[in-house]
């Protein structure tokens, strides 16, 4: 048997004197025994300290690029960052990160399989990851949404790195939190993490668990979708700005993305009655709803997904608003296209797919998807009509969408003005300024007009 998996002395298996046996220690759970984190066996129990392996814990050597990232703030180390490692370790398990030189810099969950080869939890030798770490991390992260921000019923809750629990996202909507991991190690302590969302949050009835999709298959983990604490419910209505809408929890992707709230309220103030407005990738209908509820006479909803087009239709309908909603069940571009043939026109274009570009690698495949349907959607705009086109690749940064923009506008033979500054994600969704990681959406408001016109 390897040192890994055995602690070499019987000293761990008999409970020392002075020692306290944990068969069901959160720090490891698939381990029985523990011993005190002291540099000398036979040390005596002192309250507060964190229990740990006499066996040495693995190692994670990281390069120079690396090391600098975790000094500014960065709570991961991806794969390419990584020069050695010094020890065993399995998928989910904690490992120390060090420099080349010697110098500690974290310890965090690893997973080898994985482009996040370490998500960090700590950076001092002192804090034991335990679930009292996840406790009071997620109770100061629903602190600073609702005491600083000001949120009150539907917010994100958690945002993985951004507080300083990477591979944890949750969302609150009203009584019911959906939980979503994309890692190992915090899936060992998944029960842990909805018990502390109660605890920090006592109105969350229902923690759900909606653990599907990339970050998933990539971490190779299952996907999962199930009420993981409490009652059994899927379905609750959120109230935003002036709309409202119905969110479920058994449905495609997230339910509801939270991330656009800011944007669409934005959106209201363009609005005005008489104007036509078209929504590609409308989901559920979020900048759809807002528009027909601010006054659009008429509001197209586009969307491939079946199922997101019936909640469009339920949200249409909570909202008072069906007699304004048309609805189109089809992909984007040939929809656009068969609108551009019928010389269809529009006051307001809403631009707002899913990431094109999943990986770094596809940057360039994924800009020219997002440069055709720009071009299709400003073909579409009124003379004096207004754009509003987003992203959310990661991997493409704001500079590089608007410079997309720019190219099909010149394609399309428009000129476009900034109505807004550049907008992002909801303040629930916070950019560490450290991280580039935990900035993803871009969205911009733009002004149409015609070149010929300009000349």
């Amino acid at each position: 048997m390897s040192s890994r998996n055995s602690l070499t002395t019987s000293k761990c298996i008999e409970s020392p004197p002075g020692y306290i046996r944990f068969p069901e220690l959160n720090t490891y759970r698939w381990r029985k025994w523990k011993i005190l984190e002291e540099h000398q066996l036979g040390q005596p129990f002192k309250e507060g300290r964190v229990l740990a392996s006499v066996v040495k814990m693995a190692r994670v050597i990281v390069d120079a690029q690396a090391a600098r990232a975790i000094g500014k703030g960065a709570m991961i180390v991806f794969k390419k960052g990584v020069v050695r490692t010094e020890g065993e370790f399995e998928p989910g398990d904690i490992v120390e990160v060090y420099t080349r030189g010697g110098k500690f810099l974290g310890r965090g969950f690893v997973n080898p399989n994985s482009n996040i080869m370490v998500r960090l939890l700590i950076k001092d030798r002192e804090t034991p990851i335990t679930k009292e770490l996840f406790r009071e991390r997620i109770k100061k992260a629903n602190e600073y949404r609702k005491k600083v921000l000001g949120y009150d019923k539907a917010y994100r809750m958690v945002y993985g790195e951004a507080d300083y629990l990477p591979g944890l996202i949750v969302d609150r909507f009203n009584e019911i939190a959906s939980v979503q991991i994309s890692s190992v190690g915090m899936e060992r302590f998944k029960l842990d993490v909805a018990e502390a969302i109660m605890e920090a949050e006592p109105e969350i009835e229902t923690v759900f668990e909606k653990n599907t999709g990339r970050s998933r298959r990539r971490e190779g983990l299952p996907e999962i979708e199930r009420v993981l604490l409490g009652k059994e419910k899927y379905r609750t209505i959120i109230e935003e700005g002036k709309a409202k809408f119905i969110v479920d929890m058994r449905g495609q992707k997230t339910g509801f993305f939270l991330d656009q709230r800011e944007n669409r309220i934005a959106l209201e103030k363009y609005v005005k009655p008489g104007m036509r407005v078209l929504d590609v990738f409308t989901y559920t209908g979020g900048f759809a709803i807002h528009a027909a509820v601010a006054g659009a006479d008429e509001v197209v909803a586009v969307d491939k997904s079946p199922w997101a087009i019936n909640m469009v239709k339920e949200n249409a309908k909570l909202n008072g608003v069906e007699d304004r909603m048309r609805y189109i069940t089809g992909s984007a571009f040939p929809v656009m296209e068969e609108m551009i043939k019928k010389g269809e026109k529009f006051d307001i274009v809403i631009l707002d797919p899913p990431a094109f570009v999943q990986h770094e690698k596809d940057l360039k495949r994924g800009l020219r998807a997002y440069f055709n349907v720009n071009h299709a959607g400003l073909k579409l705009v009124k003379e004096g009509g207004i754009l509003v086109t987003c992203s959310c690749s990661q991997h493409v940064d704001m500079q590089a969408f608007k410079d997309m923009v720019i190219a099909a506008a010149a394609k399309a033979g428009k000129f476009l003005k900034m109505l807004e500054p550049y907008r992002t994600q909801a303040p629930d969704h916070p950019i560490l300024m450290a991280s580039k990681d935990t900035e993803y959406l871009k969205c911009l408001f733009l002004y149409v007009e015609d070149m010929m016109l300009r000349t």
